[in-house]
């Protein structure tokens, strides 16, 4: 969808761009079309699409006969989608659901893991997605039933997502996200490719789940030794994790995790050990 067209759309339904949830839409119809063949969707895939906004990438998904679970915040937005897809949602091709895509604590919106469960083959994960939910977006998904994702973010939460380049650190998200899938940033956007344009770049993350990725109960017991160890993150691992933690802190000594290691210095694949020391 072009900017011009997409500007006549919104305001035909006396809607504009709303900058509290964070709306820039693509405006780029090439680049649309390809995002679906780039995200490895098929026709008769289950697809979420998060944030669909006017629904110029609904229309490329569906157009490949995905079946998709779009989730729209804006009341306007989800409002002209109805009535843009009306033939869609009566059909089942198409799921509307208006609200926040996120659920309490590490929950989706409820109707979303209620789609979800129901599934018979994990879905794909394609949206371009709200900055201001990302990471909370992005850590609800090591754990889950996932066939791939391909996401439009903040270029720098892209890279941090992927992991850390040389000399930086892991963060929680990334320590979790790269046990769960293989991470790549793909292509990289300028803001002129949006409307409104935005003040940063933005590129693609891409995920593939991982054969060796931790179970829904392993990565929730990960994401609460995370939450203890990197809310001093200056401070020493080891010590911290001892006053409460023990066994944590004996499994990652074990693990030969020094005494003056940072929890931003110790990688995926330590954690990784130390939980399953602990089995």
């Amino acid at each position: 969808m072009k900017k011009g067209d997409l500007r006549s759309l919104l305001e035909i339904h006396g809607l504009r761009p709303n900058a509290r949830f964070g709306q820039n839409f693509l405006v780029d119809p090439a680049l649309l079309k390809r995002i679906p063949e780039d995200a490895g969707v098929e026709a008769g895939d289950s697809v979420l699409e998060v944030g669909p906004g006017a629904g110029a990438l609904t229309f490329e998904l569906l157009a490949i006969g995905a079946k998709v679970c779009a989730v729209e915040l804006d009341r306007g937005l989800a409002n002209l989608l109805r009535e843009r897809f009306a033939e869609e949602l009566n059909s089942g091709q198409l799921q509307l659901i208006e609200g926040d895509a996120l659920g309490k604590d590490e929950t989706l919106h409820p109707e979303v893991e209620t789609w979800w469960q129901q599934l018979e083959a994990p879905p794909r994960l394609v949206a371009n997605l709200p900055y201001s939910i990302s990471g909370p977006f992005l850590a609800r998904l090591p754990g889950r039933a996932l066939a791939g994702a391909t996401l439009l973010l903040q270029r720098e939460v892209a890279d941090k997502a992927a992991g850390p380049k040389q000399g930086n650190e892991w963060s929680p998200l990334s320590i979790r996200l790269s046990l769960a899938f293989d991470a790549h940033v793909g292509r990289r956007l300028p803001p002129e490719v949006f409307w409104p344009r935005p003040t940063i770049d933005s590129a693609f993350l891409h995920l593939v789940p991982r054969e060796d990725a931790l179970a829904g109960d392993l990565d929730a017991e990960l994401r609460l030794v995370l939450r203890e160890a990197f809310s001093q993150r200056r401070k020493r691992l080891l010590s911290r994790l001892r006053k409460k933690m023990p066994q944590w802190a004996a499994a990652l000594e074990s693990c030969e995790v020094g005494a003056d290691s940072r929890p931003g210095e110790v990688g995926p694949e330590i954690w990784r050990s130390a939980l399953h020391r602990l089995d």
